[in-house]
């Protein structure tokens, strides 16, 4: 309650022409709601134009007495399974205010369910069917909407005839601290591929990759393969495992996530490429460029957009991730010319004040 009282607080102060924003999050301890509502927050505050509150699902009537004082509601991705969230858009809006549905991901089309199941490897269709009807639910009745990027904007644009705008997932302060620690002890020992997106829902694009990491792993003696996460691994891969040429470790939060890719000589971030995975972002490339590591990403529409390939990292398809990690190996001095240019990109495309600008304009467009 005295968390309500401050927001409460911080709210019915807002002066002159300043915007009052307020996020509705489903879970607060999800790194849905940092990239999506914390470090968009942290980026505004003590901004002249807006003052950003959230309250979690479970503290709705909290923003009830706070309707007329709230310019933009944003309600976090979450299906709507009973009707308080129907209720809250339909108080926000006869209040005068605006609501925005935020969402990351391509989960809003029935058509789209088998897509689904196939790309993360999971069979329940029944479970994917009442989420995407939630969603919906919620789709129908918000003004516009709030997603990663384009391609996943377009898409919601089609679907529901109404407007977006991208606000993209970014960095935080705490990670640019760590990763700045990272960067003054940054050392190696042989050559270390990481990937860190282990689970059991990313193993379809495991094993795009793992023949290519086998035969690069068996024909270098001093090359590594550190896998963070769970993951069903090959016959092959698990005596890879039981020699130690490969390393598996347990998931770690975002922050020692940072530290254990400032370890790594490359990063990869294979994805199966269709509409689901083109509407995700492109974190996996600048948290790693974050601690000058460099990424080599399949060329989703997220990673083309940001990776200039040979730039400022690579992009591979099949067949082509042995000879893009063989560079790697080849041309240390090359990759720290690179790994640099990766760090900029990130510090300037999703941290500070060019990610500042792209949260005013989006907030913006729909305040008006």
């Amino acid at each position: 309650m005295k968390r309500l009282g401050l927001i409460r607080k911080n709210i019915e102060n807002v002066v002159d022409d300043k915007k009052a924003i307020s996020y509705i999050v489903n879970d607060t301890g999800s790194s849905q709601f940092r990239y999506r509502c914390k470090n968009i927050s942290e980026s505004i505050a003590g901004n002249k134009k807006y003052t950003v509150t959230y309250f979690s699902s479970s503290e709705n009537v909290g923003i009830y007495d706070l309707i007329n004082d709230i310019d933009i509601c944003v309600i976090g991705r979450q299906t709507a399974k009973n009707n308080s969230l129907i209720k809250l858009i339909k108080k926000v809006k006869d209040g005068g205010g605006k609501v925005l549905f935020d969402i990351d991901d391509l989960v809003f089309n029935y058509s789209d369910a088998r897509m689904i199941l196939k790309t993360v490897r999971e069979k329940n269709i029944f479970y994917w069917l009442g989420y995407i009807w939630g969603i919906r639910r919620i789709a129908k009745r918000v003004d516009g909407f709030l997603c990663t990027n384009d391609f996943l904007g377009k898409k919601l644009e089609r679907s529901f005839r109404k407007p977006y705008k991208v606000i993209p997932n970014s960095l935080n302060k705490e990670q640019i601290e760590v990763s700045e620690k990272c960067l003054k002890n940054k050392k190696h020992e042989g050559f270390v591929i990481g990937y860190f997106s282990g689970s059991p829902t990313h193993a379809r694009d495991f094993k795009m990759v793992e023949p290519e990491l086998i035969d690069f792993l068996n024909s270098h003696d001093d090359a590594k393969l550190r896998v963070v996460g769970y993951m069903n691994f090959s016959d092959k891969m698990k005596k890879m495992i039981n020699t130690g040429r490969v390393e598996v470790k347990k998931p770690v939060d975002y922050l020692k996530l940072q530290e254990l890719m400032s370890e790594v000589d490359v990063n990869i971030a294979p994805l199966v490429i269709n509409d689901f995975t083109n509407c995700k972002s492109e974190l996996k490339f600048f948290e790693a460029a974050a601690v000058e590591t460099i990424t080599i990403a399949s060329p989703t529409y997220a990673f083309k957009k940001s990776i200039e390939d040979g730039e400022n990292g690579f992009l591979a398809q099949p067949g082509e991730w042995y000879k893009k990690i063989e560079y790697l190996y080849k041309n240390p001095d090359q990759n720290r010319k690179i790994a640099k240019k990766a760090r900029e990109y990130a510090l300037k495309h999703y941290y500070g004040k060019e990610f500042l600008k792209e949260v005013e304009e989006a907030y913006d467009y729909f305040a008006k």
